[in-house]
């Protein structure tokens, strides 16, 4: 019995301090997650699963990853690994013709654009993709190709799932399958570092 108890407790512990957290109001009055450790943010984590499952609806993300300075990232939780500045993430048709751009659904205000590395789309900017197979871009707000796929992406104009974030039909949670030991690699910056602060 003092086994279960403890166990119990020790779920409820954990539970309580690996959320995502809320502190601070940004500009529209919703709470912004922080971490001592961290600086304000969980880089390297499934963006989606925090903020479409334990925050409010304005945080609610239609796409989003984390980008970091290079490809051997040794600890993803180190916000200084990550590409700071503003990441803009572009998504190209098989012509390679821009169909979506974050830059043209940026929330004002946002505390999302201070956090080292990060590439979404809140949902209150842009409801839903178009179904349909995209080629991803990040590029420096000015326009510099930074990053780009290697393969195309699927997406099914689908809400996230978190019973099946890693989704290869609908790739809306970049760090879902894009983090150390996942199916694939980190996002990094492949060409321009010298863009990242």
């Amino acid at each position: 019995m003092k086994e279960k108890l403890l166990l119990l407790f020790l779920t409820i512990g954990l539970l309580t301090f690996s959320g995502c957290g809320e502190d601070d109001d940004d500009d529209y009055g919703t709470s912004v997650a922080s971490s001592s450790l961290q600086g304000w943010h969980f880089q390297g984590r499934d963006c989606l699963a925090c903020h479409n499952q334990d925050l409010e609806e304005p945080k609610h993300l239609l796409f989003a990853g984390t980008v970091y300075k290079d490809k051997d990232v040794i600890d993803q939780d180190d916000e200084n690994n990550a590409c700071g500045g503003e990441l803009i993430v572009n998504f190209l048709d098989k012509d390679f013709n821009t169909v979506y751009s974050s830059k043209d659904y940026k929330a004002e205000g946002s505390s999302g654009y201070n956090g080292k590395g990060n590439i979404f789309i809140l949902q209150r900017e842009l409801r839903l993709l178009s179904a349909g197979t995209y080629s991803i871009q990040i590029t420096s707000v000015d326009g510099a190709v930074m990053a780009a796929s290697n393969y195309s992406h699927s997406f099914t104009s689908g809400d996230y799932d978190a019973d099946k974030n890693v989704d290869f039909e609908n790739r809306i949670s970049c760090n879902a399958c894009h983090i150390k030991g996942g199916s694939t690699a980190p996002l990094f910056v492949q060409v321009n570092s010298n863009l990242c602060k």
